[in-house]
């Protein structure tokens, strides 16, 4: 079957994002999506519309709502990078520290050892994926390491592990991999560790007096990935109002917090378990800050609850 999807004109963009919000001055419009793209402005022009369906809005949103609109997702995006990018430093630091301390194994990432292949559940089929992914899991942290090392030109900081170097035949130690290690990896890295490990690693970031269980381990397991999902919108500049996402689960003492554990809500809340005291306060303070200069309710066009 061809492609029907054809490429068209910035007078023909004009024109079709005009179903979906009024204008009158033609040529910011044009402005606008020569510099944004008509894909990622029609998501918002067709929100805005929808609001007006929905009978959020009583006339037809124009380009100031627009604007406003596009404006508020780049302010949000902007502070929540910000605090993903603190977190994802937070998990690194957490488990490297918690599990090499505990094992005394600056290398436990690479030992079998370290990891419980079916990630302890029940069902066979889920047992025998988790299994599955496991063997690719960890070929691709090996490979990874072994990258480091080899590609001298890419990362010289880890000379000393090849030819002559004083560490040639050593692997490079959790603290130094997980600088560079992406956060997905690092979630799997959590997720298949072996459960007295992932409690440590509760205790040593967070509450040390606190007997965690196996369910606060899913539960940081949802919060890892949520952030992983929220930092790649972020980062990657899209469209996060109205987003959703991975299943983000609530510790007990929380219960009732979360309206719906997919949406932009769900992963603030996972953002905020996972940081400090402090930053997570700070963020608080940042987003009260934009929602108050915010000129549009974003309650009744619930992008928060």
């Amino acid at each position: 079957m061809p492609n029907i999807d054809i490429p068209f004109t910035l007078n023909d963009q004009v024109k079709a994002i005009k179903k979906y919000i009024t204008f009158k001055r033609k040529t910011k419009i044009e402005k606008l999506l020569i510099y944004a793209g008509y894909f990622r402005m029609s998501r918002y022009a067709k929100d805005l519309y929808g609001f007006l369906s929905a009978g959020i809005l009583s006339n037809k949103p124009d380009q100031n709502d627009l604007l406003d609109y596009y404006n508020f997702d780049i302010e949000l995006r902007k502070i929540l990078f910000t605090y993903t990018k603190i977190a994802e430093l937070q998990i690194k630091t957490h488990i490297a520290n918690a599990v090499s301390l505990k094992l005394n194994s600056s290398t436990f990432y690479l030992e079998d050892t370290s990891y419980t292949e079916t990630k302890g559940e029940a069902d066979k089929i889920t047992r025998d994926k988790n299994r599955s992914y496991y063997k690719k899991f960890k070929k691709n942290i090996s490979d990874f390491e072994k990258k480091l090392r080899i590609e001298t030109h890419k990362y010289p900081e880890f000379k000393e592990y090849v030819g002559t170097g004083k560490k040639k035949k050593k692997k490079i130690p959790c603290w130094a991999l997980f600088s560079y290690l992406e956060l997905g990896s690092i979630m799997y890295i959590y997720s298949y560790l072996k459960l007295d490990l992932r409690k440590e690693v509760l205790k040593y970031g967070y509450t040390q007096n606190k007997n965690y269980g196996k369910i606060s381990t899913r539960c940081m397991d949802t919060w890892i990935d949520a952030i992983r999902n929220l930092r790649n919108i972020c980062c990657h500049h899209n469209k996060l109002v109205l987003k959703t996402s991975s299943v983000v689960l609530e510790e007990q003492v929380d219960s009732g917090i979360l309206l719906s554990q997919t949406d932009l809500f769900s992963r603030i809340y996972a953002l905020k378990k996972v940081l400090a005291p402090k930053d997570s306060l700070a963020l608080k303070n940042d987003l009260k800050k934009l929602i108050k200069k915010t000129p549009f309710d974003l309650y009744s066009y619930q992008i928060l609850p």
